[in-house]
């Protein structure tokens, strides 16, 4: 229910003309859990899954990667995007995977700090676990 709350509320947000120039800098695909994140299904090696709490806390495939306050984040997955590059990957996809009650405004840091690492599509789980 928190993360449809959430869901709606980036809504409301894309709508408004200041935010809609955000969205077009910054598109998010809002995805259901069992579509990204299926037990059925076999994980995709090269997925990118940022987990976001409530308190700002970042993990990346599910390892501790600071906060949202810091840069860590930002410079690991552009590490992660040049790494691949050199192999012949092109693989920049990255999903949210919102934790409980996370503010908007952290949300849009990440969302901005992903674009800005040249994650593409970027996803947000819109669902409850």
């Amino acid at each position: 229910m928190k993360n449809i709350f959430l869901a709606a509320i980036l809504a409301i947000c894309l709508s408004l003309s200041v935010c809609k120039n955000q969205a077009k800098k910054y598109p998010v695909d809002l995805v259901d859990r069992c579509d990204v994140l299926s037990p059925d299904k076999k994980p995709d090696p090269l997925l990118l899954v940022v987990g976001i709490t409530k308190d700002g806390k970042l993990s990346l495939n599910k390892i501790e990667t600071g906060t949202i306050a810091d840069a860590t984040l930002r410079e690991k997955i552009k590490a992660i995007f040049d790494d691949r590059e050199k192999t012949g990957f092109v693989e920049k996809e990255v999903v949210i995977n919102p934790q409980g009650e996370v503010e908007t405004e952290d949300l849009e840091k990440l969302i901005e700090n992903l674009a800005e690492s040249k994650a593409a599509p970027i996803r947000l789980i819109k669902n409850e676990q």
